[in-house]
């Protein structure tokens, strides 16, 4: 873990998890990956529009319910997304 994402653990979340995976596994260099400040009200209006503006990029969005997850998944359907609902995860393609 880098201090950049130590100082923000540290800043935003209580109580957080760490799940290390194993050394032999790593992350592939094209992967880009981006944490967003943004009002909560806000949040699926941000996320809609991040989406349109990277078309033919695949996203992972991790939400913190099952019940969240497939609003936000119906949700981006209906505002003509690809989103792909799984029990705890959820990927949308474009």
């Amino acid at each position: 873990m880098t201090n950049k994402v130590r100082k923000l653990e540290r800043a935003c979340l209580k109580n957080p998890v760490k799940i290390e995976a194993s050394s032999k596994y790593s992350t592939v260099d094209t992967l880009k990956q981006q944490y967003r400040f943004v009002p909560a009200k806000y949040k699926e209006c941000y996320l809609v529009y991040i989406l349109t503006e990277m078309p033919g990029f695949s996203t992972m969005v991790f939400t913190r319910t099952c019940d969240a997850t497939r609003l936000l998944a119906l949700l981006l359907r209906n505002l003509g997304q690809r989103a792909i609902g799984h029990p705890n995860l959820w990927s949308i393609y474009d």
